[in-house]
Protein backbone atom coordinates (compact mmCIF):
# COMPACT_ATOMS: atom_id res chain seq x y z
CA UNK A 1 0.00 0.00 0.00
CA UNK A 2 1.14 3.75 -0.85
CA UNK A 3 0.61 6.95 0.61
CA UNK A 4 -1.20 9.54 -1.33
CA UNK A 5 0.24 13.18 -2.07
CA UNK A 6 -3.25 14.54 -1.00
CA UNK A 7 -3.71 17.56 1.20
CA UNK A 8 -3.11 17.23 5.11
CA UNK A 9 -6.43 17.47 6.05
CA UNK A 10 -7.88 20.46 8.43
CA UNK A 11 -9.11 18.32 11.24
CA UNK A 12 -6.81 15.71 12.22
CA UNK A 13 -9.10 13.68 14.53
CA UNK A 14 -9.31 10.30 13.29
CA UNK A 15 -5.62 10.26 12.29
CA UNK A 16 -2.41 9.01 13.40
CA UNK A 17 0.67 9.70 12.31
CA UNK A 18 3.83 7.60 11.85
CA UNK A 19 7.38 8.25 10.69
CA UNK A 20 8.32 8.66 7.22
CA UNK A 21 11.30 6.13 7.44
CA UNK A 22 14.16 7.17 4.99
CA UNK A 23 15.18 3.32 3.73
CA UNK A 24 14.48 0.69 1.65
CA UNK A 25 10.50 -0.66 1.66
CA UNK A 26 10.46 -4.44 2.77
CA UNK A 27 7.63 -6.96 3.32
CA UNK A 28 9.34 -9.85 5.25
CA UNK A 29 7.47 -13.01 5.74
CA UNK A 30 8.49 -14.97 9.29
CA UNK A 31 7.07 -18.94 9.18
CA UNK A 32 6.06 -21.50 11.46
CA UNK A 33 9.60 -23.35 11.10
CA UNK A 34 11.68 -20.45 11.83
CA UNK A 35 12.23 -18.81 8.02
CA UNK A 36 12.17 -15.71 7.27
CA UNK A 37 12.00 -14.15 3.86
CA UNK A 38 12.29 -9.84 2.96
CA UNK A 39 11.20 -9.18 -0.25
CA UNK A 40 12.13 -5.36 -1.80
CA UNK A 41 9.19 -3.26 -3.04
CA UNK A 42 10.36 -4.33 -6.45
CA UNK A 43 9.66 -8.47 -5.88
CA UNK A 44 12.98 -8.83 -5.00
CA UNK A 45 14.12 -11.35 -2.50
CA UNK A 46 16.26 -8.77 0.01
CA UNK A 47 16.85 -11.80 2.24
CA UNK A 48 20.92 -12.41 1.49
CA UNK A 49 21.23 -8.86 1.36
CA UNK A 50 20.17 -8.43 5.02
CA UNK A 51 20.54 -11.91 7.27
CA UNK A 52 20.29 -9.66 10.41
CA UNK A 53 16.30 -9.99 9.75
CA UNK A 54 16.71 -13.69 10.05
CA UNK A 55 17.63 -13.73 13.77
CA UNK A 56 13.96 -12.28 14.13
CA UNK A 57 12.77 -15.58 13.70
CA UNK A 58 13.35 -16.93 17.36
CA UNK A 59 11.84 -13.19 18.67
CA UNK A 60 8.27 -13.93 17.33
CA UNK A 61 5.71 -16.02 18.62
CA UNK A 62 3.46 -14.94 16.80
CA UNK A 63 4.43 -16.46 12.96
CA UNK A 64 3.12 -17.37 10.45
CA UNK A 65 3.07 -13.55 10.76
CA UNK A 66 3.20 -11.18 7.30
CA UNK A 67 4.85 -7.26 7.89
CA UNK A 68 5.25 -4.37 6.71
CA UNK A 69 8.02 -2.20 7.24
CA UNK A 70 11.45 0.29 6.20
CA UNK A 71 14.72 -1.49 6.22
CA UNK A 72 16.91 1.28 7.85
CA UNK A 73 20.38 2.00 8.90
CA UNK A 74 20.63 4.38 12.28
CA UNK A 75 22.80 6.82 13.01
CA UNK A 76 25.16 7.69 16.33
CA UNK A 77 21.82 9.99 16.85
CA UNK A 78 19.34 6.76 16.44
CA UNK A 79 17.76 8.73 13.25
CA UNK A 80 17.39 7.38 9.62
CA UNK A 81 20.70 7.53 7.67
CA UNK A 82 20.24 6.80 3.98
CA UNK A 83 23.57 7.64 3.46
CA UNK A 84 24.31 4.87 5.58
CA UNK A 85 22.03 2.15 3.99
CA UNK A 86 24.16 2.60 0.72
CA UNK A 87 26.55 1.13 2.12
CA UNK A 88 24.39 -2.21 2.59
CA UNK A 89 22.20 -1.17 -0.52
CA UNK A 90 24.52 -2.31 -3.52
CA UNK A 91 26.44 -5.57 -1.40
CA UNK A 92 26.32 -8.99 -3.25
CA UNK A 93 28.98 -10.94 -1.97
CA UNK A 94 28.41 -12.61 1.00
CA UNK A 95 32.02 -11.75 2.85
CA UNK A 96 31.17 -8.29 2.15
CA UNK A 97 27.68 -8.01 3.64
CA UNK A 98 28.93 -9.82 6.77
CA UNK A 99 31.67 -7.21 7.25
CA UNK A 100 29.26 -4.64 6.29
CA UNK A 101 26.92 -6.31 8.97
CA UNK A 102 29.22 -5.11 11.98
CA UNK A 103 30.06 -2.22 10.73
CA UNK A 104 26.97 -0.71 9.29
CA UNK A 105 23.46 -2.75 11.18
CA UNK A 106 20.20 -2.75 9.71
CA UNK A 107 16.41 -2.55 11.55
CA UNK A 108 13.37 -3.05 10.14
CA UNK A 109 10.72 -0.53 10.96
CA UNK A 110 7.57 -2.52 11.38
CA UNK A 111 4.31 -0.31 10.38
CA UNK A 112 2.12 -2.82 9.48
CA UNK A 113 0.93 -6.08 10.16
CA UNK A 114 -0.71 -8.26 6.73
CA UNK A 115 -0.86 -11.51 8.49
CA UNK A 116 -0.69 -12.79 11.99
CA UNK A 117 -0.72 -16.12 13.51
CA UNK A 118 -1.43 -17.04 9.53
CA UNK A 119 -4.57 -15.13 9.54
CA UNK A 120 -4.88 -12.37 6.94
CA UNK A 121 -5.73 -9.21 8.54
CA UNK A 122 -5.16 -6.44 5.93
CA UNK A 123 -8.65 -6.33 5.76
CA UNK A 124 -9.20 -5.25 9.15
CA UNK A 125 -8.90 -1.67 10.55
CA UNK A 126 -5.53 0.14 11.19
CA UNK A 127 -6.49 0.55 14.97
CA UNK A 128 -6.57 -3.16 15.00
CA UNK A 129 -3.44 -4.04 13.15
CA UNK A 130 -1.89 -1.74 15.19
CA UNK A 131 -2.82 -3.20 18.49
CA UNK A 132 -1.35 -6.37 16.87
CA UNK A 133 1.63 -5.30 16.60
CA UNK A 134 2.35 -3.32 19.64
CA UNK A 135 1.47 -7.08 21.40
CA UNK A 136 4.54 -8.75 19.21
CA UNK A 137 6.59 -7.22 22.26
CA UNK A 138 9.95 -7.45 20.92
CA UNK A 139 13.51 -6.79 23.05
CA UNK A 140 14.86 -3.63 22.62
CA UNK A 141 18.14 -4.65 20.62
CA UNK A 142 15.98 -6.69 18.21
CA UNK A 143 16.42 -6.43 14.64
CA UNK A 144 12.80 -5.94 14.46
CA UNK A 145 11.11 -2.91 15.95
CA UNK A 146 7.83 -1.50 15.68
CA UNK A 147 8.32 2.64 15.29
CA UNK A 148 6.11 4.96 17.45
CA UNK A 149 3.15 5.75 16.32
CA UNK A 150 0.85 9.19 16.99
CA UNK A 151 -2.95 7.59 17.52
CA UNK A 152 -5.30 11.17 17.49
CA UNK A 153 -2.58 13.01 17.80
CA UNK A 154 -1.03 13.48 14.24
CA UNK A 155 0.39 17.26 14.53
CA UNK A 156 2.40 15.75 17.55
CA UNK A 157 3.79 13.56 15.26
CA UNK A 158 4.68 16.02 12.54
CA UNK A 159 6.21 18.10 14.45
CA UNK A 160 8.55 15.66 16.34
CA UNK A 161 9.96 14.41 12.84
CA UNK A 162 10.14 17.93 11.81
CA UNK A 163 12.33 19.36 15.12
CA UNK A 164 14.64 16.23 13.99
CA UNK A 165 14.73 16.97 10.36
CA UNK A 166 13.73 13.84 9.27
CA UNK A 167 12.41 13.18 5.65
CA UNK A 168 9.11 13.63 6.60
CA UNK A 169 5.79 11.79 8.08
CA UNK A 170 2.83 9.32 6.81
CA UNK A 171 -0.68 10.32 8.11
CA UNK A 172 -3.28 7.22 8.26
CA UNK A 173 -6.59 7.31 8.83
CA UNK A 174 -7.66 5.34 12.26
CA UNK A 175 -10.38 3.17 10.06
CA UNK A 176 -8.57 2.51 6.73
CA UNK A 177 -7.81 -1.19 5.60
CA UNK A 178 -5.07 -2.08 4.07
CA UNK A 179 -5.08 -1.69 -0.34
CA UNK A 180 -1.94 -3.94 -1.86
CA UNK A 181 -0.73 -2.42 -4.78
CA UNK A 182 -2.87 0.67 -4.10
CA UNK A 183 -1.84 4.29 -3.34
CA UNK A 184 -4.41 5.33 -1.48
CA UNK A 185 -6.14 8.57 0.01
CA UNK A 186 -6.40 7.01 3.33
CA UNK A 187 -2.48 7.21 3.73
CA UNK A 188 -1.17 10.72 2.98
CA UNK A 189 2.76 11.14 2.80
CA UNK A 190 3.78 14.63 4.60
CA UNK A 191 7.30 15.76 2.59
CA UNK A 192 9.31 18.77 4.09
CA UNK A 193 10.78 19.27 1.08
CA UNK A 194 10.03 17.89 -2.22
CA UNK A 195 11.97 15.38 -3.97
CA UNK A 196 12.25 13.62 -7.48
CA UNK A 197 12.63 10.13 -8.90
CA UNK A 198 15.50 11.01 -11.13
CA UNK A 199 17.83 8.66 -13.61
CA UNK A 200 21.16 9.28 -13.51
CA UNK A 201 22.75 9.87 -17.29
CA UNK A 202 26.51 11.48 -16.80
CA UNK A 203 28.86 12.91 -14.38
CA UNK A 204 31.49 15.16 -14.25
CA UNK A 205 34.46 14.04 -11.82
CA UNK A 206 36.35 16.20 -9.28
CA UNK A 207 40.14 15.84 -9.28
CA UNK A 208 40.28 12.57 -7.85
CA UNK A 209 38.26 11.21 -10.46
CA UNK A 210 35.21 10.76 -8.13
CA UNK A 211 31.67 12.05 -9.13
CA UNK A 212 31.73 15.87 -8.56
CA UNK A 213 28.58 16.22 -9.95
CA UNK A 214 25.20 13.90 -11.11
CA UNK A 215 23.91 14.57 -14.91
CA UNK A 216 19.91 13.56 -14.01
CA UNK A 217 17.25 13.03 -16.11
CA UNK A 218 13.69 12.05 -15.71
CA UNK A 219 11.51 9.42 -17.74
CA UNK A 220 8.95 10.93 -19.59
CA UNK A 221 6.87 9.70 -23.11
CA UNK A 222 9.44 10.73 -25.14
CA UNK A 223 12.25 9.25 -23.53
CA UNK A 224 14.83 10.56 -20.50
CA UNK A 225 13.90 14.43 -20.14
CA UNK A 226 17.22 16.63 -18.66
CA UNK A 227 16.69 18.10 -15.35
CA UNK A 228 19.89 19.40 -14.21
CA UNK A 229 23.33 18.45 -12.57
CA UNK A 230 23.36 17.53 -9.03
CA UNK A 231 26.12 17.94 -6.31
CA UNK A 232 25.03 19.25 -3.20
CA UNK A 233 24.67 16.16 -1.20
CA UNK A 234 27.26 13.65 -2.48
CA UNK A 235 29.28 12.73 0.66
CA UNK A 236 32.48 11.27 0.20
CA UNK A 237 31.21 7.34 1.02
CA UNK A 238 28.04 7.92 -2.18
CA UNK A 239 31.00 9.39 -4.32
CA UNK A 240 33.44 6.11 -3.30
CA UNK A 241 29.80 3.71 -4.12
CA UNK A 242 28.81 5.35 -7.44
CA UNK A 243 32.34 5.69 -9.11
CA UNK A 244 32.45 1.77 -10.05
CA UNK A 245 28.91 1.53 -10.58
CA UNK A 246 29.17 4.77 -13.02
CA UNK A 247 31.94 3.53 -14.41
CA UNK A 248 30.75 0.21 -15.74
CA UNK A 249 27.76 1.97 -17.46
CA UNK A 250 29.55 4.20 -19.45
CA UNK A 251 28.26 5.02 -22.99
CA UNK A 252 29.80 7.15 -25.51
CA UNK A 253 26.55 9.68 -26.22
CA UNK A 254 24.00 11.07 -23.54
CA UNK A 255 20.99 9.33 -23.22
CA UNK A 256 19.20 12.79 -22.86
CA UNK A 257 16.50 13.55 -25.02
CA UNK A 258 17.03 17.31 -25.92
CA UNK A 259 19.27 19.92 -25.61
CA UNK A 260 22.02 19.06 -22.54
CA UNK A 261 23.66 22.53 -21.38
CA UNK A 262 27.35 21.67 -22.08
CA UNK A 263 28.46 20.33 -19.44
CA UNK A 264 32.75 20.46 -19.55
CA UNK A 265 34.06 16.56 -19.70
CA UNK A 266 30.78 15.38 -18.79
CA UNK A 267 30.99 11.29 -18.56
CA UNK A 268 27.53 9.69 -19.95
CA UNK A 269 26.21 6.42 -18.92
CA UNK A 270 23.47 4.39 -20.00
CA UNK A 271 20.67 4.50 -17.91
CA UNK A 272 20.40 2.38 -15.91
CA UNK A 273 20.75 3.64 -12.02
CA UNK A 274 17.83 5.57 -10.01
CA UNK A 275 18.74 8.27 -7.39
CA UNK A 276 16.36 10.33 -5.35
CA UNK A 277 17.08 14.36 -5.42
CA UNK A 278 15.66 16.61 -3.25
CA UNK A 279 15.01 20.62 -4.89
CA UNK A 280 13.57 23.69 -3.81
CA UNK A 281 11.28 23.82 -7.00
CA UNK A 282 11.30 23.49 -10.31
CA UNK A 283 12.30 26.56 -13.13
CA UNK A 284 10.09 27.04 -15.79
CA UNK A 285 12.25 25.30 -18.04
CA UNK A 286 11.77 22.01 -15.98
CA UNK A 287 15.10 22.04 -13.99
CA UNK A 288 15.17 21.13 -10.19
CA UNK A 289 16.57 24.14 -8.56
CA UNK A 290 19.14 23.89 -5.51
CA UNK A 291 19.17 19.71 -6.00
CA UNK A 292 20.23 17.81 -3.33
CA UNK A 293 21.21 13.93 -3.87
CA UNK A 294 19.29 12.10 -1.76
CA UNK A 295 21.20 8.39 -2.43
CA UNK A 296 20.85 5.59 -5.28
CA UNK A 297 17.78 4.07 -4.87
CA UNK A 298 18.23 0.93 -6.99
CA UNK A 299 18.30 0.31 -10.85
CA UNK A 300 15.96 2.44 -12.79
CA UNK A 301 12.20 0.81 -13.74
CA UNK A 302 11.86 -1.21 -10.80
Amino acid sequence: MLASASPVPVDLSGWAAEVKWDGMRALTYLDAHGGVTAYSRSGRDATARYPELGAAADLVSDAPLILDGEVVALDDRGLPSFGLLQQRMMLARQGSIRAARVQTPVVLMAFDVLEHRGIPVAGRPYMERRQLLEQLRLPDDAPITVPPAWIEDASAGIQWTRDRQMEGAILKRLTSRYQPDRRSPDWIKIKFRPSADVVIGGWSADARGEPRSLLVGIPDANGLRYVGAVGSGLSGVQRRVLRPLLNAAAAETPPFTGQVPRTPAAHWVLPLLQGEVEYAELTRDGILRQPSWKGLRGLAGE
